[in-house]
């Protein structure tokens, strides 16, 4: 079953750079908060009507929370941010590829701390040459 998980993944990665190339192309006409704004308040919406529709779980459980944690919508709308500023000046790709990287290491952090509840997954000497080679695989992206 974990392939199923592995495949969505590849899935809303390939949603991801979907959304990079629009957005990218809404920040130079548009202008890049303005583009952030409009791809953050689409997904608010859809989401709020999956909630109504779909949810089974209690809103209410946000303020049982630790209140720094209510900031986590401040990350994704940066990220959005950083992406729209980015894509039209070093490319989908270069950008996209950039952002996996990070999202690798700090992943990588993650799992070996077991923090937010994951899984433990210490760091090794494969989990390091795989980010090795993501960044020479950024590198020979950026090459010109």
């Amino acid at each position: 079953m974990s392939w199923l998980y592995l495949l969505l993944s590849i899935i809303g990665g390939a949603v991801l750079a979907l959304q990079a190339g629009v957005n990218g192309e809404l920040g130079k006409r548009m202008g890049t908060i303005e583009a952030a704004f409009v791809a953050y308040s689409a997904g608010t919406l859809v989401l709020l009507l999956g909630t109504l529709i779909f949810g089974k779980g209690s809103v209410g459980l946000l303020f049982s929370f630790q209140s720094w944690k209510w900031f986590i919508g401040i990350l994704g709308a940066l990220y959005i941010f950083i992406m729209v500023v980015a894509i039209p000046k070093i490319g989908a790709a270069n950008a996209i590829i950039a952002a996996i990287l990070g999202q690798l290491v700090i992943g990588m952090v993650i799992d070996h701390f077991g923090l937010f509840g994951v899984k433990t997954l210490p760091i090794n000497l494969y989990r390091i040459a795989g980010i090795v080679l993501m960044f020479i695989s950024l590198l020979l992206f950026f090459k010109r």
